[in-house]
């Protein structure tokens, strides 16, 4: 009911009066159009007024209403979405502004290889370099040693020309400085045999030396010892739960200590046919590389004993070289060396996948982050039972842009949406072209799931960090959705929400 109308009945039937009825009327109507009652009573018209100014008089109370949050309903819904979950942070109120499933710990893809660049930083620090070396047997000198500790990107190219790992340490430079060794090789020394002084000398009769043999200054043997990681014989190790298509396809070599190129086929591609032996083939790599010298060796597998003598090494590039490829590039082979020297670094049995997690969990317990539900089976995130939270991420994010000691060699490695790495042919066209160069990101792909995660700079110019994954028996129309949900986020900005 109307308040006039109400009034007007409560009065009507309490005085009983149709001229009292027309004064509340008017006084009721007073600042309306109702200027014929008003003129006939003035004095209940003024009363009134005075009532009206000392409301006036009152504070008003201002009702604020929320600004509706930016919605990404419309794409969440989009079937391409399989299993979603997404954590975005504005650092600069710390505020988790969007949450589905965040808290989740879930299978990361290569997502995984921003720990895994986090705990190296945290541990080796980004200027260690990996040193191979070659020793000679103490006493057999024709016999020797490549010990392998972990540089993957060790490479068979030719002086001048480079592979897929940027000024990388050739095997040639190890092969010249063995070729040195051999060039003043020396037979080795031999001992009579004692004569026990108690005992008579018996008269011997002289008997004719026999010729000794003549001594060649070659190699004979090549021990290969990747006895680090990778077993003692010329094979790798590969995660229970790896795709061996991996191998065939070109994405991933078997983790060893001791390889050559990554143990690609084509050492200047970053997808390139792999073996089932990286061991044995770094062995015949390194005996071609040392060319006449070692043509005879054969090869054998073992570990260097702790009197050999050391005649050749070389170092690799510094690790924030290798974060720069792992991250730009996706490359899982540096993902797996990086997380077994990890593991060593913190006093870990870096020989097998199963000491990761505690490892990670050792080399990050300084960042402040809860490492307490990370499930780390391997370094690159090719396995599905590698489990990170987005909410985990995007805090290691939140790290990353806030100038985190040794994180810019993260940022500065990370693609970068429609111009470079993993991300060069992404975020490209139609209306999503708008967010190229403001988004940097680490890419992720297995079967079941893709996944991203970085910084940008938002269409309102709010730095945001995020972490998304698209969970589920995916293919290339499910990357683009997520694109479009990642996007969205860029859209929306600071006023984003669930």
């Amino acid at each position: 009911m109307n308040p006039l109308e109400h009034w007007k009945s409560i009065l009507a039937g309490a005085l009983g009066g149709g001229l009292v009825l027309a004064l509340v009327i008017g006084g009721l109507s007073s600042g309306t159009e109702s200027t014929e009652v008003a003129e006939t009573e003035p004095e209940q018209t003024e009363q009134t007024e005075e009532a009206t100014e000392e409301q006036e008089e009152q504070p008003e109370v201002a009702i604020e209403e929320e600004a509706p949050a930016c919605s990404l309903e419309d794409i969440e819904n989009d079937p391409l979405i399989l299993q979603l979950q997404a954590a975005v942070i504005n650092p600069e109120t710390n505020e988790l502004i969007y949450d589905i499933g965040a808290d989740i710990p879930s299978r990361t893809a290569s997502v995984m290889k921003l720990l895994t660049a986090a705990a190296a930083l945290e541990t080796l620090g980004p200027n260690y370099r990996v040193e191979t070396r070659v020793y000679a047997d103490s006493e057999d000198p024709t016999k020797i040693y490549l010990v392998g500790a972990g540089d993957v990107t060790l490479s068979r190219t030719s002086p001048g020309q480079q592979s897929i790992y940027r000024d990388a340490p050739k095997l040639s430079s190890l092969a010249f400085q063995v070729n040195s060794y051999v060039s003043t090789m020396e037979p080795p020394a031999t001992e009579d045999p004692e004569q026990d002084p108690n005992q008579p000398v018996a008269p011997v009769t002289p008997e004719p030396e026999p010729e000794p043999e003549p001594f060649t200054q070659e190699i004979t043997e090549i021990v290969l010892d990747s006895s680090l990681w990778g077993g003692v014989d010329g094979s790798g190790q590969w995660e229970k739960n790896w795709n061996l298509e991996g191998i065939t396809d070109g994405w991933m070599s078997q983790a060893s200590a001791l390889q050559v190129d990554g143990d690609r086929n084509r050492p200047a591609q970053l997808t390139s046919v792999r073996s089932e032996a990286p061991i044995e083939r770094a062995g015949q790599w390194f005996r071609e590389s040392i060319g006449d010298n070692a043509q005879n060796a054969v090869l054998s597998y073992g570990t260097a004993p702790a009197n050999a003598v050391e005649i050749a090494s070389v170092l690799s590039e510094p690790i924030k070289e290798w974060i720069r490829i792992m991250l730009l590039r996706s490359d899982n082979t540096v993902a797996e060396a990086l997380a077994r020297l990890v593991a060593y670094d913190v006093g870990l049995d870096g020989s097998d996948f199963e000491s990761l997690t505690s490892a990670y969990k050792l080399a990050l317990r300084g960042t402040g982050l809860n490492t307490q539900e990370i499930v780390i089976e391997d370094g690159s995130g090719l396995s599905a039972y590698s489990t990170v939270s987005p909410e985990f991420v995007a805090q290691l994010m939140e790290l990353v842009v806030e100038g985190y000691p040794n994180f810019e060699n993260i940022l500065n490695a990370l693609p970068v949406a429609g111009e470079s790495g993993s991300l060069e042919n992404r975020f490209n066209t139609g209306e999503l072209e708008n967010a190229a160069g403001k988004i940097l990101a680490k890419t992720g792909w297995i079967r079941t799931g893709y996944t991203l995660a970085g910084t940008m700079t938002a269409n309102d110019g709010t730095e945001l960090v995020f972490a998304v994954y698209n969970l589920g028996d995916v293919s290339i129309p499910n990357r683009d959705a997520l694109d479009e949900l990642v996007y969205g986020i860029y859209d929306c900005g600071a006023s984003l929400g669930n």
